[in-house]
């Protein structure tokens, strides 16, 4: 028997244990493979932040046959991860709710082959992307701003396109910069990316979902789940290293560790961290997203932010909404409301606003509810009962319950309640009751109020007049067309406070009490149970807060006070002193022993700040070595303290080889005198080189300001490395030096034809001279000449353009006059060709000291464009204007045409890399791009541009005009 009782005694614990335990299974659909995209549900899988709240959670990663969205609707997965398309084909009936975001800035890019700088050149191009992300995804929203058709492109979907990229099978796919990116920079494959959010096209990503159905049941779960998931996001943030070792041995090794923490370092850019909270939803980019499915017809006009995105206190049970009711509120678009518009401080309508104790109930219920309230105005009490009885309006804010009103609405429990009060004029006396007064006394009251038919049929013998409002009825009591006038104290009590403070008082007051609830129409059911439960809930310190808002007045009673409270006062006095003496005594007792522990306290708490102290040294010191920028710290122009990334850029192994070392010992001894002069100069930043320990130099971008550490005035010094920024810049400038040299290469050739014209001629003609004997040596010595001449004029043709191309970068001083002419004489018979006018305007003696190759390159550039502008152009004059003035040491060169000017809608992006708006084949759209580089960076000038409309030959005229403002000496 006792072993019998032991197992009935171990099962009874075993059952309870696994009851206590129980936790819900839930599966999360991810929407690609097992990657550190989701390390924040794997972090909080593995680190038991879902279990620690009851939920037993699988992780599924995506397969060919998934779709994501429709897993979730169909309940085959409990959560989903979407993107920004998860909007597109939104539906109410199978509806699903986002949670959270995590990815602020959508990942999603199209990779391209080198040769494809811009959306327009992928036009005929294969493309590897789903049909679904070409509709729907940020991406197609670029193909939309770039007016790119389907038919305009090859679509091609599959499942592995980067190897079909690396393969040149495709000229571009669809990628997330976090993923694809590595595994082509590791292979060195060249490549360009295509981001929305270049061209202001933002998407967001990472979205988790769950269907409306399982929100509206699990809220608080919901809620729960939440936090897991974002406290998992901030442990697998913190905990990289720990986080990729997990996903690489337990979950997947598709990718490489390697891999991982590239992604990981994206993934964590794209979260936007410093500007939003963990899982913060973005609204108004989803309210852009929405507006744009609604524009496509591809989600309900109706649809609204607060249907797709998850609140609490929307789904909540605490007012325990039924299902059916929680479908109401969410597909009711605003509940129209009628109020009584002149009963302050209940309520009023003033400038078409609601306004009143009763306006600040029915905006806490409308936040409870997440659905909007909505005036419909009326002009009266009564008004307000015809438009409640012809169903104009679904509810009266606030009405007592009468057996008449019953036929056209139902009321539900009280939420507010008040007393009759008379009002009558100052010299009137006080009274209890209505029978003390006089039968031939006339009291007003507001008709179709409840207590207006209850006071007629209590005092049947009273002389009671209707008025339509509270207003009405002081009005008349103020001009004394009536004795009295009854209402609720608060009513009264407010208008008498505003407005009659100095004419009338409350003279008596009604023992019973007068209950208001909401009038809801009688055929809506659902939402006479909806408010029934909202008053149920509304408790006692929200209603105290909103009437304290509004009532502030006092009561007139028979009896006088005043006496009573003096003499009390006098008495309160005499005991107040008696007991602070007495506590003055116990006090004193007990001050030194707070003193004591106090002191106590205070060492413990210098303890405490003193090891904080320690620890905050401690972790600036590693946020110090944790920058991606060198700090070097000086004192006296000597090296006092480094961080990792400073010793490690310099060549050194620690800090203490650095420490001590000269400010300048680092500095490449060119640029010493560049240092000096930036530092007298207390320049925000400047460039200069360095020299490592091995001898090797390298340019860096330089910030220094004064500081005062440990009382001591010090040097702090930030120092980026810009070796790789510079070598881009030099691919960039040695590209748009091709350009350049293509359409040289074409001057070239119609410079160069006319001569070469005239040498075949003379050379022919004198050798049918000598074949037929018939020279005559004074022509063919003239002739001779001519040859000369012509030869010398193609070598000078040569030198100008063998200058112009040559690699060398020094300062040169020269006229400006001359600079312009040589530009000039290279694009001589382009403009000849094209019967373009030349008109100057040169300070002859102007002279400039600066890098004139680099300036004849920015010139041409500019020129040439102007040059392209007219091939556009069917017109009879075409000029090109060239002003060169001196302002104040510095020259302001200005170059305008005739060619109709520069399109506003592009006139701001000119200057950008690779924007052209050339056909490909005409131009690479660097060429300005670099011109603006040259003037702002090499020249340390600045490059403007206008739309200008001139007069010239008593002709009006239009074009771009160019101003670039460089230094007389640089």
């Amino acid at each position: 028997m006792s072993i019998f009782r032991c197992i009935i005694f171990i099962y009874f614990i075993f059952f309870n244990y696994s009851i206590a335990n129980e936790t819900n299974k839930v599966t999360i659909q991810l929407n690609w493979k097992y990657q550190f995209e989701f390390a924040g549900y794997i972090a909080a899988v593995e680190k038991g932040f879902y279990k620690d709240i009851g939920f037993d959670v699988t992780l599924k990663e995506l397969t060919k046959d998934i779709n994501v969205v429709d897993f979730v609707k169909n309940k085959k997965a409990t959560f989903g991860i979407y993107d920004s398309s998860i909007l597109s084909g939104y539906d109410k009936k199978q509806a699903i709710i986002l949670l959270a975001n995590y990815l602020k800035k959508s990942p999603l890019v199209l990779i391209t082959k080198q040769d494809i700088f811009s959306p327009t050149d992928l036009k005929d191009k294969k493309i590897y992307m789903t049909e679904f992300e070409f509709e729907n995804s940020s991406l197609s929203r670029v193909f939309q701003k770039f007016n790119i058709k389907k038919d305009d492109i090859n679509l091609i979907s599959s499942f592995k396109p980067i190897d079909d990229f690396i393969l040149k099978k495709a000229d571009a796919f669809s990628a997330y910069i976090t993923n694809e990116t590595y595994y082509l920079n590791k292979k060195r494959i060249p490549y360009n990316i295509i981001s929305p959010s270049n061209y202001e096209i933002y998407g967001f990503g990472g979205n988790l979902f769950s269907s409306l159905e399982y929100v509206q049941n699990n809220p608080t779960k919901i809620k729960d789940f939440i936090k897991a998931t974002n406290k998992g996001w901030e442990y697998a943030l913190k905990n990289k290293k720990e986080i990729i070792d997990i996903i690489y041995n337990k979950y997947s090794k598709l990718k490489s560790k390697e891999a991982l923490f590239y992604e990981a370092k994206k993934i964590e850019k794209v979260m936007l961290l410093d500007a939003y909270k963990l899982g913060e939803v973005r609204k108004t980019i989803i309210e852009d997203e929405l507006k744009r499915a609604k524009n496509k017809n591809l989600v309900d006009k109706s649809l609204t932010i607060n249907d797709i995105v998850f609140s609490f206190s929307k789904y909540s049970k605490n007012h325990s909404f039924t299902n059916e009711e929680i479908y109401y509120l969410n597909n009711k678009k605003s509940i129209k409301m009628c109020v009584d518009p002149s009963w302050m401080p209940y309520e009023k309508i003033q400038n078409n606003k609601h306004i009143g104790i009763i306006s600040d109930y029915m905006r806490y219920f409308e936040k409870q509810i997440k659905t909007p309230i909505s005036l419909y105005k009326t002009n009266s009490w009564q008004d307000s009962l015809r438009a409640l009885k012809n169903k104009k309006c679904d509810i009266i804010s606030a009405v007592s319950n009468t057996k008449d009103r019953k036929k056209i609405m139902n009321i539900t429990q009280s939420y507010l309640d008040y007393h009759l009060v008379v009002a009558t004029r100052v010299e009137e006396r006080f009274f209890d009751s209505l029978d003390d007064l006089p039968n031939d006394k006339t009291l007003a009251i507001v008709k179709d109020y409840r207590h207006s038919s209850i006071l007629k049929k209590r005092y049947p013998n009273k002389k009671f007049i209707y008025v339509s409002s509270v207003d009405e009825g002081l009005e008349k009591l103020s001009k004394k067309e009536i004795f009295g006038f009854i209402d609720s104290i608060t009513s009264v009590g407010y208008k008498i406070q505003k407005e009659y403070f100095s004419q009338l008082k409350i003279a008596g007051k009604f023992d019973e009490k007068y209950s208001l609830g909401v009038g809801v129409k009688s055929d809506d059911k659902l939402l006479f149970s909806i408010f029934d439960k909202l008053i149920n809930k509304l408790d006692s310190q929200s209603k105290n807060e909103i009437l304290k808002k509004w009532i502030n007045f006092n009561y007139e009673k028979g009896f006088d006070y005043s006496s009573f409270w003096k003499i009390f006062i006098v008495f309160a006095i005499i005991v107040l002193v008696i007991t602070y003496r007495y506590k003055e005594v116990v006090d004193n007792k007990q001050k030194l022993q707070r003193q004591r522990k106090k002191l106590e306290e205070k060492n413990k708490e210098l303890k405490l700040t003193q090891e904080a102290l320690k620890e905050s040294i401690r972790n600036f010191e590693v946020l110090l070595d944790s920058t991606m920028e060198a700090v070097l710290v000086f004192q006296d122009h000597n090296c006092i303290d480094i961080n990792k990334v400073g010793y490690k850029l310099l060549g050194y192994k620690n800090k203490e080889e650095v420490i001590g070392q000269n400010l300048y010992h680092h500095v490449h001894n060119d640029f010493i005198v560049t240092l000096k002069e930036s530092l007298n100069k207390n320049l925000d930043s400047y460039e200069i080189e360095f020299v490592r320990t091995d001898g090797t130099t390298f340019p860096a971008l330089v910030k220094d300001r004064y500081i005062t550490l440990k009382n001591k005035r010090v040097k702090l010094f930030t120092i980026v490395d810009l070796t790789e920024l510079k070598s881009k810049e030099r691919l960039l400038f040695k590209q748009s030096k091709l350009a350049s040299m293509g359409e040289m290469i074409g001057n070239i050739a119609h410079q160069w034809r006319q001569p070469l014209s005239l040498i075949s001629t003379i050379a022919t003609g004198l050798k049918l001279r000598i074949e037929t004997k018939t020279e005559n040596k004074e022509e063919s010595v003239e002739f001779l000449e001519k040859l000369n001449v012509t030869a010398q004029h193609l070598s000078s043709t040569i030198d100008d353009f063998r200058n112009f191309f040559a690699a060398d970068k020094k300062k040169e001083s020269f006229f400006a006059y001359s600079l312009i002419e040589q530009n000039l004489v290279l694009l001589e018979s382009i403009f000849k060709t094209n019967f373009i006018n030349i008109e100057q305007n040169i300070d002859k003696t102007l002279q400039l000291t600066t890098y004139k190759n680099e300036l004849t390159q920015a010139l041409l550039n500019i020129l040439n464009n102007a040059n392209d502008a007219f091939k556009e152009k069917d017109m009879e004059d075409k000029y090109i204007f060239i002003d060169v003035v001196e302002k104040s040491k510095e020259v302001v060169i200005s170059i305008k045409d005739n060619a109709g000017g520069i399109p506003e809608n592009i006139i701001e992006n000119i200057f950008e890399p690779y924007f052209t708006t050339k056909h490909k084949s005409d131009g690479t759209g660097i060429g300005l791009y670099m011109t603006y580089q040259i003037i702002h960076e090499h020249i340390h000038g600045k490059i403007e541009v206008s739309n200008s409309n001139y007069i010239f030959n008593k002709k009006s005229h239009k074009g771009a005009k160019f101003t670039i403002t460089i230094p007389r000496k640089l």
